[in-house]
């Protein structure tokens, strides 16, 4: 009797451990993934502020460039601390060749422009960085997430695929063996007992039928050998009973163990097409701006001509917003929790948007808790929710109205509380068919949206251990309340 159980117990404790690897695996190649996002996202700025020095709009870029390139070294430095295959080291040696070509280029390029050879440096732009020397880059790049995303994710989940196989073949053996062993001991018994044998030959068959709670009910109190034997019988299909809903357990957790990853491939592969799309615009758009800026510097300051220019330089660069607003939903986020003022937080991002809520004629209320317990969340990702929201509140009021921000603590279970966010806004609404669908990615009903702010507000927000809720009125208005867990009082365990 115990062997089946000492086989289940041994292939459940096996599964464990490999679920644990496949999981493991994965982390470690997120992990990476998110290293070498921020090593692309230090190059790109980089690129960024070699434009901005040489137009002129930013005497301070330069400065910037080498603190973003120490920044993107540093990451570079990490990044080959965590990567042990010699395919992912020979990309990452090609990128280090090209960042040093960027280096090297920006160096001849702010010489240029400071000894006045300004448009002898914009050709240079033209032709080595945004000819030759981007499109490496983002072929490089585009190799570099094919090569550690995909492959890792597929590894770990063939992992999880083959523990779970592995597992329902097992538990399919015991089940037909222990149904051959209730077979033959009921022949056995028959041949060598009389009729008293009748109520442990039913109690086999029920077992072996998988009814539990039927073999329970019989009658089982007979002091001979065979009501003791019927009793140990019935204690062992107890056991049975309960290491099948172990391992029922077990392979629904494998289950949605498959599932997580099969989304995580989603969003891997999402990451990727994006990345590529992205990459894909960034040439020409920079190409667009440069020849454009080219032009308006030829034009007269007073000329009528330089308002088209302008207006072209102004949609590239709304352009080039969207697009780091599509990367920045679709790479990897680090998730950083700490002690956070939630209040110190909220008027921060209150202050960012004075100007807009002046200039738009919107009646501000703020109320928030003097009170307030500290969150304990990731300060970056909810300063970024709460900008969210806060965006779309003002666009919903383009001829003014009345915007309220509230902040309230609120006790749960327990010792435990809460930290509720509110801001609530006298715009146009949401109608009641499409509410359901806001937070999901890409879903807008704006003409220039992209559907993605709420989805990185909401993201951010369930990151954090929090709620995200949602509720509007037509032609009334929305609120938006984000709940955000506050770190617990002295004598609870952790966080």
């Amino acid at each position: 009797m115990t062997v089946p159980l000492a086989v289940i117990g041994a292939q459940t404790l096996w599964s464990i451990r490999q679920e644990r690897a496949a999981l493991r695996h994965l982390e470690l190649s997120l992990a990476r993934a998110r290293t070498f996002a921020e090593v692309e996202s230090a190059t790109y700025r980089k690129v960024r502020k070699i434009r901005d020095y040489l137009s002129g709009q930013d005497p301070a870029a330069k400065a910037e460039f080498e603190r973003l390139d120490a920044l993107s070294r540093s990451k570079l430095v990490e990044w080959r601390a965590a990567t042990d295959d010699p395919a992912d080291a020979g990309l990452l040696r090609s990128f280090e060749e090209l960042d040093g070509q960027v280096v090297v280029l920006a160096t001849r390029l702010f010489s240029l422009y400071e000894n006045g050879h300004r448009e002898q440096a914009l050709r240079l732009v033209q032709e080595d960085l945004n000819g030759r020397l981007l499109p490496a880059l983002d072929r490089t790049i585009t190799a570099i997430y094919a090569s550690t995303r995909t492959r890792n994710v597929q590894r770990a989940f063939g992992e999880v695929e083959a523990t779970a196989r592995s597992t329902t073949l097992v538990l399919v053996v015991i089940v037909a063996a222990s149904a051959i062993f209730i077979g033959l001991f009921s022949i056995v018994i028959a041949r060598n007992l009389a009729r008293p044998i009748e109520r442990l030959k039913t109690i086999m068959d029920r077992v072996g039928e998988g009814e539990f709670d039927r073999a329970h009910a019989l009658d089982v109190s007979g002091e001979d050998e065979i009501g003791d034997l019927a009793r140990a019988f019935v204690q062992m299909a107890e056991r049975l009973q309960g290491a099948q809903e172990d391992l029922r357990h077990k392979i629904d957790t494998l289950k949605e163990t498959q599932s997580q990853l099969v989304q995580s491939e989603k969003l891997a592969s999402l990451g990727q097409m994006a990345a590529a799309v992205a990459h894909g615009l960034r040439n020409p758009l920079a190409s667009i701006r440069a020849a454009t800026q080219l032009t308006l510097r030829r034009l007269p300051p007073g000329s009528p001509l330089r308002e088209h220019p302008t207006a072209v330089i102004d949609e590239v660069d709304r352009l080039e917003k969207r697009i780091v607003h599509l990367l920045d939903f679709t790479k990897p986020v680090a998730f950083s929790p700490s002690p956070t003022s939630v209040r110190d937080l909220v008027e921060a991002v209150v202050r960012l948007f004075d100007e807009k809520i002046s200039k738009q004629g919107v009646q501000l209320r703020v109320d928030l808790d003097t009170c307030l317990p500290e969150g304990w969340v990731d300060a970056s990702q909810v300063e970024q929710a709460i900008i969210e929201i806060m965006a779309n509140a003002l666009d919903a009021m383009p001829d003014g109205g009345s915007l309220s921000v509230m902040a309230r603590s609120r006790a749960e279970d327990g010792d435990r509380s809460a930290i509720d966010v509110t801001i609530q806004d006298s715009g146009e609404g949401i109608a009641a068919s499409t509410l359901p669908r806001v937070g999901e990615p890409f879903f807008t009903t704006k003409a220039d949206g992209t559907g993605l702010g709420l989805a990185i507000a909401k993201r951010f927000v369930e990151q954090n251990k929090g709620k995200f809720v949602i509720c509007s009125v037509e032609e009334r208005g929305t609120v938006v309340t984000i709940s955000l867990p506050a770190i617990r009082r002295v004598g609870e365990s952790g966080r």
